[in-house]
């Protein structure tokens, strides 16, 4: 894959779609482990895994920017190397 910008990536399906999933990932690796961030006032919540509502916030966006930009950044690493 050819160098790619900020606005390719955020315009790439597949891109996308990497780093949505690294996030989700870390999400339930957070829940499972019944982990947080202490004292947050926002961010993001996943539902427990009974389906259930859940009011935990488990990290904010900008954790949540940084898993999905590595996760894309890795993936694109692996895809030069093919």
């Amino acid at each position: 894959m050819n160098m790619l910008n900020l606005h390719d990536i955020a315009e790439s399906p597949e891109l996308l779609e990497v780093g949505r999933k690294a996030i989700e990932d870390t999400l339930i690796e957070w829940r499972d482990g019944r982990m947080s961030e202490i004292g947050r006032g926002n961010g993001l919540v996943i539902h427990e895994k009974n389906g259930s509502d859940s009011c935990v916030i488990r990290f904010g966006p900008e954790y949540a920017l940084q898993i999905g930009l590595q996760a894309i950044a890795d993936h694109l690493s692996d895809s030069q190397e093919d």
